[in-house]
């Protein structure tokens, strides 16, 4: 009878054990099982500490200058204004800190900038680049440092606020292994909506930028279809080795404008007569390889047209600016036909199109685009590469060449001319 109490006392306390370990992991949070496949998390950059054991923002902030401080970034959302991550591959991180504020020593100016720390042989931190911006400038409207080449080494990206009729600028700096990091393209833009990872054509997953170029009226506009026009899907590119920058991400196009469709197909329900809505609704469909739901579409946009230029015959202001949404219409529509095989109906709708626009237009660069892309669906690759050789001229002559909207604009008639240059070679 004792041995059998003894034994159930020592089965007690055993269960009491092991109670009293499942509420102390619990209370605890410790993680005493692998977490499942969802909330595993890719690697982030270390903000916290160095090789040394140093906390990263203290080290940066023995080097700011006075009068100023660290400049948070209002985009991504939390990301600090110091960083710590190799940046050149050598095995040893480096910090880069972001900072604003009035230089005591420069006749109290506001600054803006950014400073990169490398440890010498000695393991001292020394500054081993700066950048300060002289502009009058509001906010850091974005700031990160990420790989968006897919070189293995990081770029920095920032976006610094000019004013709210001035729109923003980003700067994108190369921190690949040279003497020191380089400018590789800056752009203007409203509004960044979002910079995420996507996987391409090629099965390979590469940030992908959704964002609204600079427009001054574009938040205080009703013109649903000029926002349409200025919202660009991009990933950074290159036609060679000399030019390379932002670029049309037109593999991703469908997964983005889904939405657009749904949202724009909704709102016509309730009202037909939403020309705006119709091109942005066209557009989508266009771009999402859609092209027969596009054409009923800008078919049912063109009668909406029509309506309204009965209606206003004896206003030409607003004639005028109907045609032009007509012509966009119609863009689309051969567009629509070249996703579709359509060539020689593309070509024709197109060739009556050019005619109506003027010499310095920049909707002649899309023109002159898809008239290259129509005839090679018929093999005629000279008339072809005339056409994207004029394209690229276009795009020259509206924006500087080498600039970040010259490469954008320039790029889907390259990688065209790229396509056809063996067959160009064999006639």
């Amino acid at each position: 009878m004792i041995t059998m109490i003894t034994r159930n006392k020592m089965i007690f306390k055993y269960i009491l054990v092991a109670v009293l370990t499942i509420l102390l992991f619990a209370i605890s949070g410790c993680d005493v099982l692998p977490p499942p496949a969802g909330a595993i998390k890719p690697p982030q950059y270390s903000n916290d500490a160095n090789s040394s054991g140093e906390d990263a923002k203290a080290i940066a902030r023995r080097f700011l200058i006075p009068g100023t401080q660290f400049a948070y970034p209002i985009h991504p959302r939390n990301k600090d204004a110091v960083t710590e991550i190799d940046i050149d591959g050598d095995g040893q991180k480096e910090i880069v800190a972001l900072y604003r504020g009035r230089e005591i020593n420069n006749n109290n100016n506001e600054v803006f900038g950014v400073f990169i720390l490398k440890q010498d042989e000695n393991h001292e931190w020394k500054i081993f680049w700066q950048y300060q911006y002289d502009a009058s400038i509001i906010a850091l409207d974005w700031g990160e440092v990420r790989d968006i080449s897919g070189d293995g080494y990081p770029e920095l990206l920032l976006g610094w606020s000019i004013g709210y009729r001035l729109g923003n600028n980003l700067d994108i700096f190369s921190l690949a292994n040279k003497p020191e990091p380089e400018l590789v393209s800056s752009i203007k833009y409203s509004e960044i909506m979002d910079i995420e990872d996507r996987r391409g054509h090629n099965n390979e997953v590469r940030p992908v930028f959704v964002m609204y170029l600079f427009d001054p009226d574009m938040f205080d506009s009703s013109d649903e279809g000029r926002r349409a026009e200025l919202l660009k899907i991009l990933r950074w590119g290159q036609t060679d080795s000399t030019e390379q920058g932002l670029v049309p991400a037109k593999d991703v196009y469908s997964i983005y404008y889904e939405d657009t469709i749904e949202e724009m197909q909704k709102s016509l329900a309730n009202y037909w007569n939403d020309l705006r809505k119709w091109y942005v609704l066209a557009d989508a469909q266009v771009k999402s390889g859609k092209s027969n739901d596009a054409l009923t579409s800008i078919e049912n946009a063109l009668k909406v047209v029509q309506n309204f230029i009965n209606r206003r015959i004896y206003d030409k202001n607003a004639v005028d600016d109907l045609l032009v949404y007509k012509r966009k219409f119609d863009i689309l529509k051969a567009e629509a036909y070249i996703e579709l095989g359509m060539y020689s109906e593309a070509i024709s709708e197109l060739n009556k199109i050019s005619d109506s626009y003027q010499e310095d237009d920049e909707e002649l660069v899309k023109v002159y685009l898809d008239l290259g892309r129509a005839y090679i669906g018929i093999n005629q690759f000279g008339n072809a590469s005339i056409y994207l050789n004029k394209s690229c001229e276009m795009a020259e002559l509206l924006y500087e060449k080498g600039s970040a909207l010259y490469i954008m604009n320039s790029y889907p008639a390259k990688v065209e001319l790229q396509y056809i240059k063996p067959f160009i070679s064999k006639q």
